[in-house]
Parts: C-alpha cells; sequence; structure tokens
C-alpha cells in the first residue's frame, strides 16, 4: 500500500490541544525563535529536516511514534496569519507510516517583565496507523511532545 493510502474501514480521531507556557525571553526573541528553520530542527523531538520552501512554507521530516507504531512522517508546514511578534497562525499536514496528520495551531504571546507568555490551541485530525492506537494515546504523546519541545525552547532562550 502506498504511503498515505489508507484502507475503507480506517480510523480517524480528531484532536484538540491548548496550553500555555512562560519562556524566559522578550516577545520578539521567542517569536523569531518560534519561526526559526534550526531553532525548531532542534525542539522538535525526532525532526530530521525543517527546510524553508518558499515565504512561511517549510518541509518537514522527522522520526515519529506511538506505541509500538514507528518510522518517518514527511510533511509541510505553512505560517500564516503572521503578526509579529504577537501572533501566528500554523497549517501542517503530514504522511507516513501508513497514517496522515492535518491540522491548525494558533499561537499568541505577550510579554511581562521581560519573559513571554506563549498560548497555543489547535486541533488535528489523525487517521491510520496511528490513528489505530486510540485518542488517550495520541494525547499522551502529544502532550509529551509539546512538554519536550517547550522545554527545548527554553534551554534555547
Amino acid at each position: 500500500m502506498p504511503i498515505g493510502a489508507l484502507p475503507v474501514d480506517a480510523k480517524i480521531q480528531v484532536m484538540k490541544v491548548e496550553g500555555s507556557t512562560t519562556i524566559p525571553a522578550p516577545r520578539d526573541r521567542v517569536f523569531a525563535m518560534l519561526l526559526d528553520p534550526e531553532v525548531l530542527k532542534r525542539a522538535v523531538s525526532g525532526c530530521e529536516d525543517f527546510i524553508p520552501t518558499g515565504e512561511g512554507v517549510y518541509r518537514i521530516k522527522m522520526s515519529a511514534g506511538i506505541a509500538s507504531i514507528r518510522g518517518r512522517m514527511e510533511g509541510e508546514v505553512q505560517v500564516n496569519e503572521s503578526r509579529p511578534p504577537e501572533h501566528y497562525r500554523l497549517a501542517m499536514k503530514g504522511k507516513g507510516m501508513g497514517s496522515f496528520v492535518d491540522g491548525w495551531a494558533a499561537i499568541d504571546l505577550t510579554e511581562a517583565d521581560g519573559a513571554t507568555h506563549v498560548a497555543y490551541q489547535g486541533e488535528a485530525t489523525v487517521g491510520g496507523m496511528i490513528a489505530a492506537v486510540g485518542s488517550r494515546m495520541i494525547e499522551l504523546a502529544v502532550k509529551k511532545a509539546l512538554g519536550d519541545f517547550f522545554e527545548k525552547l527554553k534551554q534555547e532562550a
């Protein structure tokens, strides 16, 4: 079966995510870090490539896994609604491991006392083998990945 091709009875999960964190750096710096391909490559767990392909468009390759399903995913991230240094929105899509992910995220930054509060919300549709592990496993994996990402970002600050 070609990558991205899913059987008719493939599972699909829709997941919402939201949260916030504080990064000990000025808002301008945090905004720039969140859109810097080299910083993102270091901060996204399993990221192998984060390559600009156009204005606000990036190709991403990464190793990923949930439960016993492990492999590589490839996809695209597009930055929309950019209002530096306070807001942007991402559109994301990817395929691999007999699965797909399609989603969006909105990121809002506010500054107080030299630190930046980052609030995010988003939604992802996950289908195929990854969706078959269940929404609870996906939710736990995403929370861990976000926690790891923001910890690495704090270290970059």
